[in-house]
């Protein structure tokens, strides 16, 4: 994960995200739809995956705030740059 800071206001660019990946030991990417389903010979699986994922997200969406924030994640830019406050997942 790259942690700078973006330097410059209203320039697109290295701003802080946190993109992860999730697999198995057999190397099976669970973020994969294709690849579940064809791991799994079940069209379902990704579905019960992802929302597994997103439960877990908001049950413990408080435990993630606190790893990130820190007054320098949460006004830079006037906090209006992937502000640390916003989970999603798409």
């Amino acid at each position: 994960a790259l942690m700078q800071e973006k330097p410059f206001n209203d320039v697109n660019g290295s701003g802080k995200h946190n993109n992860w990946s999730i697999g198995t030991e057999d190397g099976i990417m669970l973020l994969h739809p294709a690849k579940v389903n064809k791991a799994t010979g079940n069209d379902t699986a990704f579905a019960v995956i992802m929302s597994a994922i997103i439960a877990a997200v908001n049950e413990h969406g408080d435990l993630m705030r606190m790893a990130i924030a820190s007054p320098g994640n949460d006004f830079r830019l006037g906090a209006c740059e992937a502000p640390p406050a916003i989970v999603s997942t798409y």
